[in-house]
């Protein structure tokens, strides 16, 4: 399905029997076109009806093909829909536009090729601006998707039953041939229906998959096989919402179907792996069949022998795999070539973190919001560490509040990265994924392996040649595989992609995921819960900001209290408070600093989205009160913290300093939560900010 579920959706809408469908629609696509392109037109001359039952087969599933592609499409785009027009205008409409319109290109200039392959193809600039605007080539689907998505989310307040009459009745019409339809222009009329469909009605199709039974599937495939015989017999296929039952009856056995050949032991997985690749194959697979028809058609034709009864028999179902797999093979060599603005609109520039968590300027994600946190909450108990609240007389005096520090650094896996990445692996594990792929040079790849080996999941990290080696050790230590590369982000996102794109595996994001910031925020609604349970409230929360995951989940955390969240950058590091400024992320220069976790080239467009108007202020602080709140930390309360995680606290003793829009001094805030992120330090660093703190940055 060619939507940006693709390999890297949020995994909360990922299940399973929705890629099983999704698999096994591209499997009858290729088949049903193999069947009427290929096969049909060789002179078996068998003395067998065998090609015309394969005729027959291929005309009874036209009613399931692709209603229920689209239908799966709609329950994938639900979600977006209800975001901003900014948000997902990008990844739903300009995308699918745009891959319409270069593979149309790439079709039209293929199956020139091959003129005596019967498929609908421009042969002059007239025809090929008509495919590109009002009359669809065999790419529709494409146009399909963008257009779809447009209505939906124009029409979204409109009543479903109402919106889905109408596109009932057009479906309905369409059918009957009454409609001026050149192209598939048709198609794109039947099929609006059951987009419409997914999108609105998300939450019955998705309970009707769950509870998918045997006798359901063996009662909706009875009845879509008399839909199928009533229709055929009696003749009533052009009657206006004939055809159209037909295919709902057919939706409900697909989905019933899909739900139970996801839970076999090896259909499934299969079926799954190949939902997730389908974008390759639907846009490849024609030229592929037209190389091969053009290959094969006359030596099969010419066949002789006992052999050829055999072959009539199997050969679309031996054609149709090698289609797939050639049409696999040639996505996966063609991104590996650097060739993947041909599967995707070109990147928008990528900003980085030397903490490996990368930002890239591409289609938001859709915004989580104080659910999402408290949702994050429940699934994560019992499978992190709720990490103690911490309190000193000593820093209350200094800072002229009650302060109150989530010692996150004892977390599993040194960091609170570690929820982020159980919540965000863990989904991927329900979802049916197998391993998973990250990069960093610390915490995020820790975190990324640590909760990959708890769900049975294979991990691949990668870091950069001069990792340090405790980091190094930690990965491998978590059963994760280890890829050095380079020494910038750049150069690691790259070598990620690619075994991902190879393995099949998704890319877990460390900032730009809603399942990263929701379980980062669950670190702020634990210390939320333990102030408030201490009869102490919290009146602010202080996080430090690298690419704002943590801060975004503070927000989410602190959504509807009176609670106010303000964020700590290193002085030259400030891409959130420039971003606040500018009223967009602007990405920085960092400068050096000791809190090497907390230098983003910019801040997250999904953290960004969250923080613009939860974020109070921002406070920026040295190298000098980076290494006065560790040694603060280590010498009173006997707690390591990683100089990312110290800066929170060197922030909450200079809230006075805090910028932004009505910012007050620390004297009006009675109690402080502060987060310390993390504890992974190496032990010459220790040595060096627990000596002379005027050294310790030059040192360092």
């Amino acid at each position: 399905m060619p939507t940006r579920t693709e390999g890297s959706a949020p995994p909360g809408d990922r299940v399973a029997w929705a890629d099983v469908a999704k698999g096994a629609c591209i499997v009858l696509v290729v088949l049903w076109h193999v069947v009427v392109k290929d096969y049909l037109r060789i002179d078996w001359r068998a003395g067998l009806p065998v090609p015309g039952a394969w005729g027959l087969l291929g005309e009874q599933l036209l009613p399931l093909r692709m209603p229920l592609f689209f239908a799966i499409s709609g329950i994938f785009a639900a979600n977006a829909v209800a975001r901003p027009w900014r948000v997902s205008g990008r990844p739903r409409i300009t995308r699918n536009l745009y891959l319409y319109a270069i593979w149309l290109l790439i079709h039209t200039a293929l199956l020139a090729l091959a003129p005596g392959f019967p498929t609908d193809r421009a042969t002059d600039p007239g025809e090929l601006l008509a495919q590109l605007t009002v009359t669809p080539s065999n790419l529709w689907y494409l146009y399909a998707l963008a257009l779809y998505f447009v209505l939906a989310k124009a029409l979204r307040r409109v009543h479903p039953a109402v919106l889905l009459t109408a596109a009932g009745a057009l479906s309905a019409v369409a059918a009957t041939g009454l409609l001026d339809s050149p192209g598939n222009r048709g198609q794109v009329y039947q099929n609006l229906v059951f987009f419409l469909a997914g999108v609105r009605l998300k939450p019955y199709l998705t309970r009707w998959a769950d509870g998918a039974s045997t006798r359901r599937l063996a009662g909706t495939g009875a009845a879509y096989a008399i839909g199928l015989a009533a229709m055929g017999l009696a003749g009533v296929q052009s009657w206006p919402g004939a055809y159209l039952f037909v295919s709902v009856l057919a939706v409900a056995f697909g989905l019933t179907a899909a739900a139970r050949l996801a839970r076999h032991r090896l259909a499934g997985p299969a079926l799954a792996r190949l939902g997730r690749r389908t974008l390759g194959v639907y846009v490849i697979h024609m030229p592929v069949l037209a190389l091969l028809d053009r290959l094969l058609a006359a030596p099969v034709a010419g066949l002789g022998g006992p052999g050829r009864a055999l072959l009539v028999t199997v050969y679309p179902v031996l054609l149709t795999a090698l289609v797939l797999a050639l049409s696999l093979a040639a996505h996966r060599g063609l991104t590996v070539l650097g060739a993947r603005w041909l599967f995707d609109l070109p990147r928008r520039r990528v900003h980085s973190n030397p903490e490996g968590e990368t930002m890239p300027r591409i289609d938001g994600p859709a915004l989580p919001d104080r659910t999402h946190v408290e949702e994050a909450a429940r699934a994560l108990s019992g499978r992190v560490v709720r990490t103690p609240v911490l309190h000193s007389p000593v820093i209350d005096r200094l800072a002229g509040a009650r302060i109150l520090l989530k010692a996150e650094n004892l977390q599993d896996g040194g960091s609170y990265k570690m929820r982020g990445a159980m919540l965000a692996v863990g989904r991927l594990a329900a979802a049916g994924h197998t391993g998973v792929v990250a990069q960093s040079t610390g915490n995020h790849a820790v975190a990324v392996a640590l909760a990959a080996r708890r769900h049975g999941l294979a991990a691949t990290v990668v870091l950069p040649v001069d990792a340090a080696p405790v980091k190094v050790d930690r990965a491998r230590a978590a059963g994760a595989r280890v890829v050095r590369a380079g020494t910038t982000v750049e150069e690691r996102l790259a070598v990620a992609r690619r075994i991902a794109e190879v393995e099949g595996h998704p890319l877990v994001d460390a900032y730009d995921h809603p399942d990263v910031v929701a379980g980062q925020g669950s670190a702020s609604l634990e210390l939320i819960e333990e102030a408030a349970r201490r009869g102490t409230p919290l009146d602010a929360l202080v996080v430090p900001v690298g690419g704002g995951g943590g801060i975004a989940g503070a927000c989410l955390a602190v959504a509807g209290t009176p609670i106010q969240v303000y964020g700590v950058e290193p002085v030259g590091c400030d891409s959130l408070a420039r971003s606040l400024a500018a009223g967009r992320p602007t990405p920085v220069a960092p400068a050096p600093s000791l809190a090497d976790g907390l230098r983003p080239g910019c801040v997250g467009d999904l953290p960004f989205a969250v923080a613009r108007t939860g974020v109070r202020g921002v406070v920026r602080v040295d190298d000098d009160a980076i290494v006065e709140a560790f040694r603060l930390l280590l010498l009173d309360l006997k707690v390591l913290v990683e100089p990312s995680g110290a800066a929170a606290l060197a922030g909450a003793l200079r809230l006075d300093e805090v910028s932004g829009p009505g910012s007050s001094g620390t004297g009006t805030r009675r109690t402080v939560g502060v987060v310390l992120t993390g504890g992974n330090v190496e032990a010459d660093l220790v040595a060096r900010l627990a000596g002379d703190p005027m050294t310790a940055g030059v040192a360092a």
